[in-house]
């Protein structure tokens, strides 16, 4: 597998919460032939590897979506009200391209209106705006335009516009959406080594959807899921950048992200530990992580049922949530090497000492 060509692929797509339909069609088409699948109504995808036994069930989830806006409101002057999808930062998008998607799919190039600085009133201190401020312009020039000429409407889906780009010298991947393309992009890893494998476990892989607003896809995930142990692969906010003041847990190229704590997950201790042994035991570069913000589809899975043990492991990404983010590749290969090791090891046995209270 081309691991460039597929993150370029996918990044690039579009895909915000609740519009995921160009990226399950391009995790669909990329997957291994004749493998079952199902898709629920929500949208969100599982593939079916069967293992020599029917226990354990693994569950590998990746969402599909990204954040993004829908349009609210068309003004009389022919710019367009952002509802925004998923969470921004206020402050780092005056100015930013996007691209709106019409009904018919064309696509048509607009900017978030900024104002310039020959206007500023310095002394009221520059306020930033709130991200229910901001408006987009298209180059129309009344509302009539807009609807008539351009064919957009209210609810149609805006999304950043940004290029790809892969620096070999440093192995790293600039793109948008790498929160959590670049977990899709682990799962048709996965899907790809996995049918040369011998492993024991019976193998979901689950492209899930609106991750972003609430990891509402997973919500419908728990109510049918048979997993035995749940897996998020994430592309994992980094924290190795100037501003940060403590100390970094997720850094870019130095290895697999295992989040222990989230406000939404407690990560079962006989999980955490026997991944983290699994890892060193590997010689795989692991970095644990207790996060004191955000939330994951393990939020809803790991309570499902009975209970399903469930954690986050991760690629590091720079500058998650914002139209241009960046990874760094040996993660990546990290990442998928230790997956496929847990998918070897973990048989029935290992699971009974995971389970026990």
């Amino acid at each position: 597998m081309d691991i460039i060509e597929i993150l370029r692929k996918l990044t690039l797509a579009s895909g915000i919460s609740g519009y995921e339909t160009e990226v399950a069609a391009i995790l669909q088409a990329e997957m291994p032939d004749k493998i079952n699948y199902s898709r629920d109504r929500m949208g969100n995808l599982d593939f079916h590897f069967p293992g020599t036994e029917d226990t354990p069930v693994i569950q590998f989830i990746a969402h599909l979506d990204e954040i993004g806006f829908i349009v609210s409101d068309i003004t009389e002057e022919g710019f367009l009200r952002l509802q925004p999808i998923g969470g921004w930062d206020p402050h780092i998008l005056p100015a930013t391209p996007l691209r709106v998607i019409n009904s018919e799919s064309r696509e048509y190039y607009g900017v978030i209106v900024s104002v310039p600085i020959h206007y500023q009133n310095r002394e009221a201190g520059n306020q930033q705006p709130g991200t229910d401020d901001f408006s987009l312009d298209v180059g129309a020039d009344s509302h009539s335009r807009v609807v008539n000429d351009f064919g957009i409407s209210l609810g149609d889906p805006v999304v950043p516009c940004t290029n790809f780009h892969y620096q070999p010298e440093s192995g790293r991947v600039f793109s948008k959406a790498l929160d959590d393309r670049v977990g899709i992009a682990a799962l048709l890893a996965i899907a790809e080594i996995l049918p040369e494998m011998n492993h024991p476990s019976h193998v979901v892989l689950t492209g899930s959807v609106q991750e972003e607003v609430g990891a509402r896809g997973a919500l419908s995930l728990s109510r049918r899921s048979k997993a035995d142990i749940c897996i998020v692969l994430e592309g994992a906010p980094a924290d190795d950048v100037p501003g940060i003041r403590h100390h970094a847990q997720t850094a870019l190229g130095k290895g697999v992200h295992i989040r222990l704590y989230d406000p939404h997950m407690l990560v079962k201790r006989e999980l955490s530990d026997f991944l983290i042994k699994l890892a060193a035991e590997k010689g795989i570069p692991y970095q644990p992580a207790v996060r004191k913000r955000g939330g994951t589809d393990g939020m809803h899975i790991h309570t499902a049922n009975i209970g399903i043990p469930t954690i986050v492991l991760g690629v590091p990404v720079r500058y998650t949530h914002t139209p241009h983010s960046q990874m760094c590749l040996s993660d990546f290969q990290h990442l998928i090497e230790f997956l496929a090791v847990i998918i070897q090891k973990l048989d029935t046995a290992t699971l009974a000492g995971i389970l026990r209270t």
